[in-house]
């Protein structure tokens, strides 16, 4: 490994540290809203939890995104990694939760046209469902612990000298839970284009894109956690563990290889272990939240800004990328 790929490799880095500073929000952010848990313990919390789910399930989803393009070389998963960060981080300044899967995948789908090979129609059809499945399954999910958990304070309500503590505790329970589900499932997107190089390097580029995220995180966009916790539906303390604990289930189950094969074995459908975008399993259980209790204090003009972006995001990742490709080539940069 030269000095020149150790450069390269900051991509990842660089692109974990976008996926931090927006996602922090989706992990933590209805809970620093409602003030139950603070930015530096959250931001601790989920730093710790990427690690763990990155080193012990952050492999099932990888070989899903090293087929979705060729990448030649380090240079080219740097430019990858550059273009999907540069959109995540121009959306972070907008306060827009972001996907690092549909900018990444964005710029990977651009990089074979660049080099004028086919894109496996397939793979890019089951991101795509993906993308499509996971705010439907999140919601689904939160609309049925919505009216359980209602029923279920219902006849054993938490006295109030207790409520804080138990819902402060489960909120950090969940958004650790979504903490190691995001590094199970989305570190693929960042250090997959520098694995399809070169296998060897494969632990190393978890630990630099983990440390990325982490340090991300200690740096997390206030504007996107307000988006989260107050601007698309005001959320309680207790609805805001609904979210994150639905949209962290939706993960798990895209990134879980025990459970593929459980339902495997059993006959069943299983679900696809493929990168699936966190901030639209957060924004499906918000919704859902807020059509179970009256869509009348849902913000429609939030909300359709941030569908725009799901659209947006792969376009304009994969534009960045073509463009970052032409320039090096004809300038004599590309190695």
């Amino acid at each position: 490994m030269t000095i020149l790929d150790c450069f390269f490799m900051s991509g990842a880095v660089f692109l974990g540290w976008s996926l931090g500073k927006n996602n922090l929000s989706n992990l933590f952010g209805s809970a620093i809203g409602t003030r139950m848990i603070r930015l530096k313990t959250a931001a601790l919390l989920a730093s710790l939890f990427i690690f763990l789910g990155v080193f012990l399930s952050g492999y099932a989803t990888t070989s899903h995104v090293n087929q979705l393009a060729v990448v030649n070389s380090f240079q080219e998963a740097f430019f990858v990694c550059v273009s999907a960060g540069l959109v995540i981080y121009i959306l972070s300044l907008l306060g827009i939760p972001a996907s690092i899967t549909q900018t990444s995948t964005g710029a990977l789908i651009s990089l074979n046209v660049f080099h004028h090979l086919s894109i496996d129609n397939h793979l890019v059809l089951k991101s795509f469902l993906g993308w499509v499945a996971t705010p439907f399954l999140s919601g689904l999910l939160a609309f049925a612990l919505f009216y359980f958990l209602k029923k279920l304070l219902k006849k054993h309500p938490i006295k109030l000298l207790y409520r804080d503590v138990v819902i402060r505790l489960l909120l950090i329970i969940v958004g650790s839970f979504c903490a190691y589900s995001l590094g199970a499932n989305n570190i693929a997107s960042i250090a997959g284009p520098f694995i399809s190089v070169d296998k060897k390097m494969t632990a190393l580029l978890f630990f630099l894109t983990a440390l990325g995220v982490s340090i991300g995180f200690l740096g997390a966009d206030k504007r996107v956690i307000k988006t989260v916790s107050k601007g698309m539906f005001p959320l309680s303390p207790m609805e805001a563990f609904i979210v994150v604990f639905s949209s962290a289930l939706t993960l798990f189950c895209f990134s879980s290889s025990a459970l593929k094969n459980f339902l495997e074995a059993l006959s069943l459908p299983s679900f696809p272990l493929i990168p699936v975008p966190l901030s639209e399993a957060i924004i499906g259980s918000i919704i859902a939240i807020a059509l179970s209790k009256g869509i009348d204090g849902l913000k429609l003009k939030v909300a359709g800004l941030v569908f725009c972006s799901w659209g947006v995001a792969p376009l304009s990742a994969g534009l960045l990328c073509y463009v970052f490709m032409y320039f090096a080539k004809n300038f004599g940069v590309l190695l």
